[in-house]
């Protein structure tokens, strides 16, 4: 066995041991935005082709967590504008 069969099989290994389709941030091929569109009752995502891996800072001072998201640039621009620019990293995808 060669060391690409090895690791072609310990990859696998660890695919199904871990669900990689549940870990988010790997490459899947097209990513879609996360932005919610949807009312009060159900979560709607956007659904465009995602450009951008956006960190989110809380800024109200309570120290919640930093949140992640993967948005459009669409959605991106809306968020720049009902948010602080200084709370805002975007990096692509």
């Amino acid at each position: 066995m060669t060391t690409t069969q090895q690791d072609a099989g310990t990859a696998a290994d660890l695919g199904a041991l871990t669900g990689l389709d549940e870990l988010a941030g790997l490459d899947r091929g097209r990513q879609r935005c996360e932005c919610d569109h949807g009312d009060d009752e159900a979560y709607a995502p956007c659904g465009r082709k995602a450009k951008w891996r956006v960190s989110i800072d809380c800024a109200c001072g309570e120290n919640h967590p930093r949140t992640v998201e993967i948005l459009c640039s669409r959605c991106l621009n809306t968020l720049r504008r009902s948010q602080d620019r200084d709370t805002i990293t975007a990096r692509p995808l």
